[in-house]
């Protein structure tokens, strides 16, 4: 079963991660490492656990910038059921957002699991959505 977890930034720059809380309308994270502190988090950097490591055992979030090989950048995002990529060079081109999303299968995760390493993140390394070569 997957882990259900969100994480999320807050406005002093900090990364905050466990269980996704509102206070009226605005999202907070509720931080069990942090002795279950409540903390506002800038809405748009909320994102789920997808339940999947990269090869160094780190937790893969929505936002997350993943490399296969150092190579093919792509944006993790969720897509109404399930997690999907975006590879970045079409991540901010609303034309092509459709004809883009891949959504692999567990097949795919276990053949690429061992070459796939997050590089990053939409918030904090927002010059990897740069158009470039695939």
């Amino acid at each position: 079963m997957r882990q259900i977890k969100f994480r999320g930034k807050s406005a002093d720059g900090k990364w905050h991660y466990g269980d996704l809380v509102h206070e009226g309308d605005e999202p907070c994270i509720l931080d069990h490492s942090d002795n279950g502190v409540v903390w506002n988090v800038i809405p748009n950097t909320v994102g789920q656990f997808i339940g999947l490591h990269d090869r160094n055992g780190k937790e893969i979030y929505e936002g997350d910038i993943i490399t296969l090989k150092e190579n093919y950048p792509r944006v993790i995002l969720w897509d109404k059921v399930s997690w999907a990529l975006m590879p970045c060079k079409y991540y901010n081109d609303k034309y092509f957002w459709i004809m883009n999303l891949q959504h692999p299968g567990n097949d795919w995760w276990e053949k690429f699991a061992e070459e796939m390493e997050v590089a990053g993140n939409i918030h904090d390394n927002p010059k990897q959505l740069k158009p470039n070569e695939l």
